[in-house]
């Protein structure tokens, strides 16, 4: 069945860019019991991939701007899965860098994968890009949960192919009431645009080079500080972000006490519409992170209270609503002003903070149980970092992908992180609480 990108789906493929390459990508670690061989892996990849309709499918763009998904009658999986051997953690953190940093093929369809062996107690990862035109976080998820081995995790069906008339439709004009809509969401988003922060770190030209940096935390410890400042597990990954954010930004004396970062917090809008079609179905947040404020559980305070509003307000109010505006906005106009609209991203949000739900069931691939999974966030041109949190079991993995050298050095993530987690359980609130 052929599928039509939707306006969104569009406005991602034509803001692609050399040094802002807009792919989703994740970062799968996996235990095996014996001893793997990186052309098995890849072997099992290329045979479940094969399976996938989308995974078979690249974009043609029609002369009126539109899109659609169509077969790539020269589809091999194996040109999309290669293999890679390395030792140590800050090799394979340069080798993921490196990957991130390439744009994908869009002549053929937009996904990579890569098998790396050679980590550390035998243990090999799976590199994944999907384009965000591709898919959304979500959606990637689904597609991603296709290639691990069967599980008890029940995948859904897809949708049944829907009978269309051999003779073309002309397009629907809007209502009265979508293009109040329209003009409603295109208000709220300028209400709430502000002027870029000024000589910001988080803000930067563009460049290629890219530093992937990974951290893992304890779930047990967000849950604790959680049941006693109340919230939610989201709230509080937010509000060690924002720590994580204040301690780079201090070591520049880029943080004064009413500094703010504004970030663009995705929201899923797919179980609102229990639409199960591929693309993107998204909407967001727009939360200004309270960098400059010094005590930790001011900021967790603080973050919780801005979600809290923007929940109440909705997902189609608010700056945060670009990504409903940008759906119905026609394909050509997209095509046309992609260029410019990525450059005004810094109008809009300093970085992007994306949480990506995780199924809690045990997985694996050809035997080897998943052991980690870190999603890794675009960078917004004009933008020099995004970040990406998952929940997988009982840990929870932290993922910042950044063109900014200083920001590249992991053990400095995770010491930072940690002292963050250990900064809120040590407050007076916490006293007498198990830990």
């Amino acid at each position: 069945m052929t599928e039509h990108l939707s306006p969104l789906d569009i406005a991602f493929l034509a803001m692609e860019g050399n040094s802002n390459p807009l792919h989703l990508g994740a970062v799968a670690t996996f235990a095996p019991s014996t001893p793997v061989h990186p052309a098995r892996v890849a072997a099992v990849l290329c045979e479940r991939a094969l399976e996938i309709p989308r995974l078979r499918q690249r974009a043609r763009t029609s002369l009126l701007g539109g899109a659609r998904w169509v077969e790539d009658p020269g589809f091999v999986p194996e040109d999309h899965v290669f293999t890679h051997h390395v030792r140590g953690r800050e090799r394979f953190a340069t080798l993921v860098s490196h990957l991130m940093a390439q744009p994908l093929d869009l002549a053929r369809p937009p996904w990579e994968l890569h098998v790396v062996t050679g980590l550390a107690g035998g243990r090999f990862a799976v590199v994944a890009k999907l384009h965000h035109s591709l898919c959304d976080g979500m959606k990637a998820v689904g597609l991603g949960l296709q290639l691990f081995d069967p599980s008890r995790l029940s995948i859904p069906d897809a949708p049944a192919p829907i009978e269309k008339s051999i003779i073309p439709s002309l397009p629907s004009l809007p209502s009265l009431r979508g293009i109040k809509d329209t003009f409603d969401i295109a208000s709220s988003v300028l209400l709430n645009t502000k002027p870029p922060t000024l000589n910001s770190p988080v803000l930067t030209s563009s460049t290629r080079p890219r530093r992937v940096v990974m951290s893992r935390l304890d779930l047990a410890d967000v849950h604790r500080i959680r049941r006693a400042h109340g919230g939610t597990v989201n709230d509080v990954l937010l509000a060690l972000v924002t720590g994580a954010l204040r301690h780079w930004l201090s070591a520049h004396d880029s943080a004064g006490p009413s500094s703010v970062v504004r970030a663009l917090i995705p929201v899923n809008q797919r179980s609102r519409s229990g639409d199960a079609a591929s693309g993107n179905q998204i909407s967001g947040f727009l939360v200004e992170l309270p960098v400059g404020l010094a005590d930790p559980l001011e900021r967790l305070r603080s973050v919780r209270e801005q979600m809290e509003s923007a929940k109440a307000l909705g997902s189609d109010r608010g700056a945060g609503a670009l990504p409903l505006l940008a759906d119905k906005v026609p394909p050509l106009v997209h095509r046309l002003a992609a260029p410019v609209a990525a450059r005004c991203a810094p109008l809009l949000f300093d970085t992007l903070v994306t949480s990506v739900p995780l199924p809690s069931v045990p997985l694996s691939l050809d035997g080897a149980g998943l052991c980690e999974m870190y999603p890794v966030a675009p960078v917004a041109p004009g933008h020099a970092v995004g970040v990406a949190l998952s929940v997988y079991r009982s840990s929870v993995h932290v993922c910042i992908n950044t063109n900014q050298s200083w920001m590249s050095d992991a053990q400095w993530l995770d010491g930072v992180l940690r002292t963050e987690v250990a900064s809120l359980q040590d407050s007076r609130e916490l006293v007498g609480l198990p830990r």
